[in-house]
C-alpha cells in the first residue's frame, strides 16, 4: 500500500509539473516574437530599460556611421512610427535603406533604442531573379 501512494505522489508531481512548464511557457511574453514600433512606443515609461525585438524598415538618408566607435545610427519606420536606433557593432551585409530589420536591445527613457543585435531580411531567390529581369 505504501508503494502505491509513493508512486501516485510521484505521478502528480510530475503532471504538476508539467502543467506548470506548460501554463507559464504560454504567456504574452514569450508569445510575442517581436514588437512593432507603434507597440514599443504605445508602452511609454513602461517598456524602458526592456528587452525588445523591433521590426520595421531602414528609413532612407538615416544612416549614419561613426566609424572609429564603430557605431552606426539609423532610423527604423513601421505603421507611421519612427524609432532611433543605436548600435556599436557591424552591420549585416544585406543591412542597407528600405530593407527589413530586426533589432535586439534595450528601449531607453532618452527615446532611443540601444541595438545589442541587428538582423536583416535574407534576399530571397525571387528577388534576385526579378532583379536580374530589370
Amino acid at each position: 500500500m505504501q508503494r502505491k501512494v509513493k508512486i501516485y505522489f510521484a505521478f502528480a508531481m510530475v503532471v504538476a509539473a508539467l502543467a506548470f512548464l506548460i501554463t507559464s511557457g504560454f504567456n504574452n511574453e514569450t508569445m510575442v516574437y517581436y514588437s512593432t514600433v507603434k507597440e514599443l512606443k504605445a508602452k511609454g515609461a513602461n517598456g524602458y530599460n526592456q528587452g525588445y525585438r523591433v521590426s520595421g524598415v531602414a528609413k532612407a538618408g538615416s544612416i549614419r556611421h561613426d566609424v572609429e566607435k564603430v557605431q552606426v545610427e539609423f532610423d527604423i519606420e513601421e505603421e507611421g512610427e519612427t524609432l532611433h536606433i543605436v548600435y556599436n557593432g557591424i552591420l549585416p551585409d544585406t543591412f542597407k535603406e528600405g530593407s527589413e530589420v530586426l533589432v535586439e536591445g534595450k528601449y531607453s527613457h532618452d527615446g532611443n533604442f540601444y541595438a545589442t543585435n541587428v538582423f536583416t531580411k535574407c534576399a530571397s531567390k525571387y528577388d534576385a531573379a526579378e532583379m536580374q529581369k530589370r
